[in-house]
């Protein structure tokens, strides 16, 4: 279960979008009561907005496609931006202590194993051309030898997950005033740190429209959800 306070709610929508830029996640698993762990590139299927399915593969050798197999329930973990926060920044007077401000987002859902290589290697290819679109020119997935990927693909297996929740948390302290997170945003700035720099532009999309929204008491949220 994550510990996620109603104060670091924010749009499900950028979650979503983070996630397509990141396309990397750790899938947990439990089996015979010991978690499995599995680092894996992942494409994030959107339809109408929504979040429908992610997409990836594992080594067949990897143990944790076995117990997938098993228990197909399993929770995939995006990690976001993140940034130690000096309580320097505040403004005089807050009393607040340094925090670290975040962005984690956990996926619920089940594991379909590829049946097929078939399967797997559409797979595989929707992942290559995803990726490559980002780059100023593009390998040529077509020109890569059929021999060497037939002898590759039996090695690794595909696999769809089907999402039941999505539960993102973006801690910025965004119960604090708006003088404090623009002195806050302005110290990450200084960072030099595209992680810095990133949760600085969260802080402030968390400010009001006229930039003066005074900050809650820090210590009412204390033993608190």
């Amino acid at each position: 279960m994550l510990f996620n306070p109603p104060r670091f709610a924010y749009p499900v929508s950028a979650a979503i979008e983070m996630m397509q830029r990141l396309r990397f996640g750790t899938v947990v698993s439990i089996d015979n009561n010991e978690l499995q762990f599995s680092h894996v590139p992942l494409l994030v299927d959107v339809e109408d907005g929504k979040l429908v399915r992610l997409r990836g593969h594992l080594a067949r050798a990897n143990p944790h496609a076995k117990a997938l197999e098993r228990n197909p329930e399993a929770t995939i973990i995006f990690n976001g931006p993140n940034a130690y926060v000096s309580a320097q920044w505040y403004t005089k007077g807050n009393p607040a202590a340094p925090t670290w401000n975040y962005v984690v987002i956990h996926v619920e859902g089940r594991v379909r194993l590829a049946p097929d290589e078939a399967m797997t290697s559409g797979i595989v290819d929707d992942l290559v051309r995803v990726n490559e679109a980002e780059l100023p020119t593009q390998w040529p997935l077509e020109n890569y030898s059929p021999a060497r990927r037939a002898a590759l693909l039996p090695h690794i297996v595909g696999f769809e997950f089907e999402v039941t929740k999505l539960e993102p948390k973006f801690k910025l302290t965004q119960h604090y005033g708006d003088a404090d997170k623009r002195g806050a945003a302005a110290g990450l700035m200084t960072r030099g740190t595209d992680a810095a720099r990133e949760i600085a532009e969260l802080m402030l999309s968390t400010c009001s429209k006229d930039g003066d929204k005074p900050g809650a008491d820090i210590t009412s949220h204390l033993g608190k959800s």
